[in-house]
């Protein structure tokens, strides 16, 4: 293991698993532990707003998943099950007596399938604005959010700031719109917004977007076989539909009728992003539910 700089008392270790090498922050051991799982193009600094409060209460690790942030690339091997795969490993090495875990889009789809599997000890499980049915994906904004972005990830001699702007010209569709919207026309999309997720977006293996934008990472996932098998207490995180959320009613629907102990909550002014948008509403739903358990 080695130790890099700090963030909110946070260190950034390395961690060797079966087939790559990841990196991780961790925080002060101020309660019992919580794994946090981030989103596709993202890095573990995406919960950076949540790590003073959270770290406070709970003893936080931050994962790196493969292929982003500094953690390791394997070409053509970014399945969920690779993802899940990768966090057994950690959870059974660093946190050998289970954790919670807390992910995010990509990284709560990851969650699910770790939880599923019995392969480590998960205590309780949030899953924040994600896919339950893999389809919804192809028929979300984000299917096109993300060609788009990978085709520009693989243009040569990007800056970040290039990349940045760049972004904010990729156009979606927007429920309530007749016509595509442009990313930085969306709320909350500020330049510096767009510059930091443009930087985590170069330190993203573009074959970990490809295959997420082509469904080939989810070529395992069903919901009908991993929910089932869930046996811990599990918070759903929703963000609204209408301001570009991925977790649909019907996947609500869907979740709650299969999850054996599962509970819902629903944010009606965050898009997808949740606590990147409002950090408190999403602290406060998370700290209240683990505090239960």
């Amino acid at each position: 293991m080695s130790t890099a700089t700090a963030l909110h008392g946070f260190a950034e270790k390395m961690f060797s698993g079966g087939e790559i090498s990841l990196t991780y922050a961790e925080g002060p051991a101020n309660g019992p532990p919580l794994l946090l799982l981030h989103g596709l193009t993202r890095d573990w600094r995406s919960f950076s707003v949540l790590l003073p409060e959270l770290s406070s209460r709970f003893h936080v690790f931050a994962l790196d998943l493969r292929g982003h942030g500094q953690s390791g690339h394997v070409a053509g091997a970014y399945r969920i099950s690779q993802f899940a795969q990768d966090v057994i490993e950690f959870v059974n090495s660093q946190v050998p007596d289970g954790t919670a875990i807390f992910g995010h889009s990509l990284g709560a789809m990851a969650a699910m399938k770790v939880a599923a599997s019995g392969k480590c000890h998960v205590k309780a499980l949030i899953l924040g604005d994600t896919m339950i049915t893999p389809e919804n994906f192809r028929r979300s904004l984000y299917a096109p959010l993300f060609r788009q972005l990978h085709a520009l990830l693989l243009r040569p001699g990007n800056s970040q700031e290039t990349l940045a702007s760049a972004m904010g010209t990729i156009v979606i569709p927007v429920p309530g719109f007749a016509e595509p919207i442009r990313i930085e026309e969306l709320p909350g999309n500020t330049p510096r917004v767009l510059s930091e997720w443009a930087g985590c977006a170069q330190r993203t293996d573009p074959d970990a977007i490809a295959m997420t934008s082509d469904g080939r990472a989810c070529d395992s996932c069903d919901p009908e076989q991993t929910l089932p098998k869930i046996s811990c207490p599990t918070l759903l995180l929703q963000g609204n539909p209408e301001l570009d959320a991925l977790l649909s009613d019907a996947d609500v629907k869907l979740a709650l009728r299969l999850l054996p102990d599962a509970k819902h909550i629903k944010f009606p002014l965050l898009g997808h992003a949740l606590f990147m948008h409002q950090a408190k509403p999403v602290l406060d739903a998370v700290t209240s539910f683990l505090q239960r358990k």
